[in-house]
């Protein structure tokens, strides 16, 4: 019912501010000043954040599956050429995650996908997209975390992204190869450091983003009826009883906790059921070089949190076109 009022005052926003609203009202335009009509965007963007805390007041279960809704979009994007002079890009964040919902990796993306539409429908001047992108960063404030401000004009796909990079990535190592535009949970550092770094990422960003994983469940098998386990489908795991928290202290918040625990399993001594890291969390505090960021985001909210709004910012504004944030 909150979210619904919220919704219904964009139109009047809408009117009120400008019966002539340039630029980001039809996001196909090829006017390049999307910043043209600023109070639209403001107003426009404060409602998308408003509604997304309405909803997260009434579940605060959906931070984590919108924060990482808001990186899958994104971190679909590839950089074809080395020529930075003439780049050619291709990939999120684009709203095409709508179309990649049959990913492996994108389990679990159905319900703040769906959230995020129903704010949407009732918003004019932005794209799902931009939508996207607002609600992941609302979803972080409001579970305790920084203000983060993004860039708007986000142009919307109308069909996937590829789920194969067109340009891979390796190393040395025997679990550093990149080849596909969302991050293997098996990567090692050397992986890590390449597929971040290709999305502009230096480590000290890519450490904190992982931070992400403070927020949020991930998927388990306990508890599934026999029927799913032999097939495993996408309805199965979406409907999964059993979602676990990367780290069991406060998964609806989100704060430092998570590097205080990378730390503490380093040293083992954690207890059972502590925590329930991927094989990429614990590369961050077994690589040396990288442990220094876990250390210091350990021991200093504030950098982590400096740290993360620059790191999310460039995922997300990536090909956002707007000179201001909002």
């Amino acid at each position: 019912m909150i979210v619904s009022v919220l919704l219904s005052r964009v139109s009047f926003i809408h009117v009120v501010i400008s019966s002539s609203t340039v630029g980001v009202a039809n996001l196909g335009s090829t006017n390049p000043n999307i910043d043209v009509d600023r109070r639209q965007l403001m107003a426009s963007s404060r409602v998308v954040r408003q509604a997304t805390s309405s909803i997260l007041q009434t579940d605060p279960t959906l931070a984590g599956p919108l924060l990482r809704l808001a990186f899958h979009d994104g971190a679909t994007r590839e950089q074809l050429s080395d020529d930075l002079d003439n780049s050619v890009f291709v990939g999120g964040p684009n709203g095409s995650i709508k179309y990649e919902l049959d990913w492996n990796e994108n389990r679990g993306i159905t319900r703040p996908l769906q959230a995020v539409e129903e704010i949407y429908s009732n918003i004019e001047g932005l794209s799902l997209a931009d939508c996207i992108a607002l609600a992941g960063a609302e979803a972080v404030e409001s579970a305790g975390g920084p203000s983060i401000r993004i860039r708007l004009g986000r142009r919307d796909a109308t069909e996937a992204d590829s789920k194969k990079r067109m340009r891979t990535l390796h190393s040395d190592t025997d679990r550093s190869l990149v080849d596909t535009t969302l991050p293997s949970a098996g990567l090692d550092s050397d992986g890590l450091r390449l597929y971040f770094g290709a999305l502009g990422l230096s480590d000290e960003q890519f450490v904190a983003l992982c931070g992400a994983h403070d927020l949020g469940r991930h998927v388990t098998l306990l508890g599934m009826p026999k029927s799913c386990l032999k097939t495993l489908t996408r309805e199965c795991l979406e409907a999964a009883p059993v979602l676990m928290p990367f780290v069991s202290e406060d998964p609806d918040g989100f704060s430092n906790t998570y590097f205080k625990k990378l730390i503490k399993w380093n040293d083992r001594k954690v207890k059972l059921g502590e925590v329930a890291f991927i094989p990429t969390d614990v590369d961050l505090v077994v690589d040396s070089e990288l442990r220094k960021y876990v250390t210091k985001f350990a021991k200093n909210k504030a950098a982590f949190f400096s740290s993360f709004t620059s790191a999310y910012q460039t995922i997300v504004d990536a090909g956002a076109p707007s000179v201001g944030r909002y």
